[in-house]
């Protein structure tokens, strides 16, 4: 059966790929310090925490591990995949495609598919996607290959169309779709390229090249939510059952100043909370025992999130739940609400310790908000992941020092602290004379500070917060860490793992000595003695 198209998910580079890319550049950019303040020498080799996380469990268990969180149901693969047949399309699918090569290759041989869908979710450069592109072309050059997700919609909400345009050659595909949910686009594709002659000019949302790129017109899709809630989830053999992915809403009603997530996803959506039951009632049925919500603010609205909290709990689903979560949309109940439906963690946006800084970023939450959030988060035992940043506009070394400070009294469970990324299409862009703002991305200036004064704050930050523990989202988020204690581990491992990680990272091959060797070697003996994961292992590795 010839398929209509096969759907790809993520692509995950190496550290040491990602190295050799940017070094070059170290003396532009804070890029390169950014990457070492993330990653550590194991055995003569850069490897990020969660690449460290695997060697570390196959040191510790004697067992090659295959775990990483790409092995949850990829969601953009899963979405488009069911809106395709939901519509009447033959779909294959490659949920990760680093393990995934020789899968790809099977359909592409033996289904001859009309076109091949990458999801670029997750990716911020173009190099992995253009390395699935060469995959593909090597096995089939003739087939249609189709990248759609957040990385498309960002360049062509950030940049020039000359700019566009380059950054597309260098991902190589044959038509890109710039559509916040893009489903339809996909399907609209499908169709097209069914026919002996297609006509691409019909299809909306869509780029392609003809001699050169050509646009066709934008025309938002708006599916509603709660059109199709449930999902058609596959999961990997022989691995416990992982967390599933859920989408609730889609855009943000917050409007940061370093953000444009509002602006890409436009007028934010709401599914209701009926049909989040519904979705959930199919996960439950799955034995999934983990969500994973990947709203940008899904307490907001306030009374809507309590009324899904309180569906959750009449419904005594039991799932351990993730999210982002707004604190300044929070009261005492909330807390408890969320305790009593099974929270396990969020992921917190405080970004500064600073309130002059925040209220630079238009962020409408104080200090004493925050310090006391995280601390109803810690009094119901909930898991707290704090993203801070140094260098925003207004920043200065003394606010900076505020943000450390704060970290360590207010005393999240995990905490990243990054240089601030400059984005030229963001709200605070608009105020370039005001900061005498210069520069992009992690190379950038103002009247107050620079990327290379903000890095050496945020190395020696990581170096010496002790109440916190630093867990880089570069690799390794909440997400992970909901991932992997699905499948054994134990949260006091990754308390283990950090605390020695962040006397490794920053450091340069020629700054290796024994006592860093002696690190390391902690670092892979953290899982030792873990039962649960050994048996986990041993699934797969008669």
């Amino acid at each position: 059966m010839k398929h209509d198209c096969v759907m790809i998910g993520f692509n995950d580079e190496k550290m040491s790929t990602i190295i050799k890319r940017i070094e070059p550049y170290k003396d532009k950019s804070a890029a390169y310090e950014h990457m070492l303040a993330r990653s550590a020498v194991v055995n003569g080799q850069r490897l990020k925490y969660s690449e460290i996380v695997r060697e570390s469990i196959t040191n510790s268990t004697g067992m090659h591990s295959d775990l990483t969180i790409y092995r949850m149901p990829n969601m953009a693969v899963h979405y488009c995949m069911n809106y395709l047949k939901k519509h009447g399309m033959s779909v294959g699918y490659v949920n990760y495609f680093n393990d995934g090569r020789e899968k790809l290759k099977y359909l592409i041989e033996n289904y001859s598919p009309n076109c091949i869908g990458v999801s670029s979710t997750c990716h911020v450069e173009p190099a992995p996607i253009r390395e699935i592109v060469d995959y593909i072309r090597s096995i089939d050059p003739s087939i249609v290959i189709v990248v759609g997700g957040p990385f498309i919609n960002s360049i062509n909400f950030e940049y020039s169309t000359p700019q566009q345009n380059y950054l597309l050659q260098s991902i190589g595909a044959d038509i890109f779709i710039h559509e916040r949910q893009g489903e339809d686009t996909l399907f609209q594709i499908c169709t097209e390229l069914r026919k002996d002659k297609p006509d691409l000019t019909k299809i909306p949302n869509i780029i392609y090249k003809d001699g050169h790129y050509k646009r066709t017109v934008k025309v938002p899709e708006n599916i509603c939510l709660d059109d199709d809630p449930i999902k058609e989830f596959t999961f990997y053999e022989n691995h416990p059952k992982p967390p599933v992915y859920m989408r609730c809403s889609i855009s943000c009603s917050l409007c940061c100043s370093f953000c444009r997530y509002p602006i890409l996803g436009g007028e934010p959506m709401f599914m209701k909370v009926e049909s989040i039951e519904k979705n959930m009632n199919y996960i439950h049925s799955l034995g999934v025992k983990s969500i994973v919500f990947v709203d940008d603010s899904l307490n907001v609205p306030l009374d809507r999130f309590k009324d899904m909290l309180r569906m959750m709990i009449r419904n005594k689903y039991n799932f351990k739940w993730y999210s982002f979560f707004r604190i300044s949309h929070s009261d005492e109940e909330t807390y408890e609400l969320m305790a009593k439906s099974g929270c396990g963690g969020v992921i917190l946006g405080v970004e500064s310790g600073n309130d002059t800084i925040r209220k630079n970023m238009d962020k409408r939450v104080s200090t004493e908000q925050l310090v006391w959030g995280i601390g109803q988060l810690n009094k119901y035992g909930i898991v707290s992941h704090a993203s801070c940043m140094v260098g925003f506009p207004g920043e200065t070394e003394k606010t900076a020092r505020d943000t450390i400070k704060f970290i360590e009294e207010a005393k999240p469970t995990f905490y990243d602290l990054q240089v601030w990324f400059f984005e030229n299409a963001v709200p605070i862009s608009k105020e370039r004379d005001y900061y005498n703002l210069e520069g992009y991305g992690y190379s950038w200036s103002h009247k107050d500070m620079d990327y290379e004064s903000a890095g050496k704050i945020v190395l020696d930050g990581i170096r010496n917060i002790k109440n916190s523990y630093f867990m880089p989202s570069l690799s390794f988020n909440l997400w992970s860490l909901a991932y992997f204690l699905t499948q054994g581990t134990q949260i006091s491992e990754f308390m283990e793992l950090s605390k020695i990680f962040k006397d490794v990272v920053g450091y340069k091959d020629e700054e290796i000595d024994d006592r860093y060797r002696e690190n390391v070697n902690k670092m892979l003996n953290v899982f030792r003695g873990n039962t649960e994961l050994v048996n986990n292992l041993k699934m797969r590795n008669k």
